[in-house]
């Protein structure tokens, strides 16, 4: 569809959200909320909690899109709405090894069903993209609801994860002894400021952890549930190295609630809600304790690591179910040279990639030089392509960005092309994180 229908047809607006002197959502923001609901099946919220809400999205530096409908039939939801949403905020993105580089966010993606395929999404997302390079965004990133929208768009899953259930009867004892203690603490006491800290910590050291949103904060930490009201079934753990007691020394928390079973043959389930740990005694103690809860016969957790180490410690490894598994954390590269300049490298070594970037904002050839585990890029000439020792698209070079895909198995997908097979095993090699990427945060 050409600019020119689209633009008879539609109007784009890009504006701030904001409040108006009570704090409340103000006109805009109220009906494009009204707009995101609809597309997610949402409730629309009270007006305390349509306050929060619009307080978090102010604090987290959000840039919406709405696109309206030009000619609103009446009565039609067209007259205030927008038919199609679009939200982008900063969101660092750890490397695991202290260091971050930071990503435009992507949240908010709807279109009306009565808008199909106007040319809404890409309008929206051309926009936005284009908008990111001119922030100096490096990197675009999202969590999407759908497995199958993105890649047009330049996106790669980067991160998988799983929901896992662990079946008590068969779990305890583990096989090595755990360390530490563990207490009950209530999540007030751990949403003051604690839960942070650890997370912090758990940020710093792990490939692919994001910053979470600020509304997350209190849905994770047990004082709200998902749609903003008041929690009041959810309990919280902390973890303690051997002979600590401060609170600084917390170097892990849990926070769960605990589903009854009902009808015949219904396992009665302890769901995480939060699980985060600054090292491995921490997850392995915290683990320990769930499964030690009296009066469930399952504890489920579904943001479970693809090499989970709970796996090897059970007593009985079959106690442990896998669920479902599937894409979590995408990323689109904007700009080549710094976002590989801007990670960690696990071997030394020189590489010539070659992207194709149908948008064109990462097409081009460029040579990767890692030296003492830091990177160089350099952009070659145009007609250099057919040196290259890797070609890709750029979504595939966004699914091994963090390094949990690797580039040998894309090569036998047919997503990586080289002609000597030493190429994408050198890549691989490259980009192996010191830590297995694992993501937390969903927006």
């Amino acid at each position: 569809m050409s600019n020119e229908a689209f633009d008879d047809r539609y109007e784009l607006r890009e504006f701030a959200p904001g409040t108006d002197e009570q704090g409340a959502p103000d006109a805009a923001t109220d009906a494009w909320m009204h707009a995101v609901g609809l597309g997610f099946h949402e409730p629309h919220p009270n007006a305390e909690v349509a306050a929060l809400m619009a307080e978090a999205f102010v604090a987290d530096r959000e840039t919406w899109l709405g696109v309206h409908v030009r000619r609103p039939l009446p009565g039609s939801v067209d007259e205030t709405w927008p038919a199609g949403t679009f939200a982008w905020f900063p969101k660092s993105l750890s490397w695991g090894d202290g260091q971050t580089v930071e990503t435009q966010a992507i949240s908010a993606v709807t279109v009306r069903p009565t808008e199909r395929r106007r040319g809404i999404l890409r309008r929206m997302m051309t926009h936005a993209l284009e908008r990111g390079v001119a922030e100096g965004y490096a990197v675009a990133s999202l969590t999407a609801s759908e497995g199958t929208i993105y890649r047009r768009f330049g996106f790669g899953c980067a991160i998988r994860e799983r929901a896992v259930r662990v079946r008590r009867a068969r779990a305890l004892p583990f096989l090595a002894p755990t360390t530490g203690t563990v207490t009950v603490v209530t999540p007030e006491w751990l949403a003051d400021g604690n839960a942070r800290a650890v997370f912090d910590r758990f940020d710093a050291r792990t490939p692919g952890s994001m910053k979470r949103n600020t509304s997350t904060w209190p849905i994770v930490t047990g004082l709200r549930n998902g749609d903003g009201e008041p929690a009041k079934d959810v309990r919280a753990a902390v973890h303690r190295p051997d002979g600590a007691t401060d609170a600084d020394a917390v170097d892990g928390y849990v926070t769960w609630r605990v589903k009854e079973g009902s009808g015949r043959d219904q396992d009665t389930v302890l769901e995480v809600v939060d699980l985060v740990y600054a090292t491995d005694e921490a997850y392995l103690s915290l683990w320990e304790f769930l499964l030690s809860i009296d009066l469930n016969d399952v504890v489920s957790y579904k943001r479970s690591r693809l090499d989970d180490p709970i796996v090897a410690a059970l007593g009985d490894n079959r106690a442990y179910d896998v669920d479902h598994e599937e894409d979590h954390v995408w990323l689109r590269v904007l700009d080549v040279p710094a976002v590989l300049a801007s990670r960690p490298y696990a071997v030394d070594g020189s590489i010539v990639l070659a992207v194709s970037d149908a948008m064109g904002f990462a097409a081009g050839t460029y040579r990767l030089e890692v030296v003492d585990g830091r990177g160089t890029v350099t952009r070659t000439a145009a007609d250099d392509s057919g040196d290259a020792d890797v070609r890709l698209d750029v979504a595939d070079l966004g699914a091994l960005l963090i390094g949990s895909v690797s580039p040998v198995t894309l090569a036998a997908a047919g997503l990586v092309r080289a002609t000597d097979p030493a190429a994408p095993a050198l890549l691989r090699a490259m980009l192996t994180p010191a830590r297995t990427p694992h993501g937390i945060t969903y927006f």
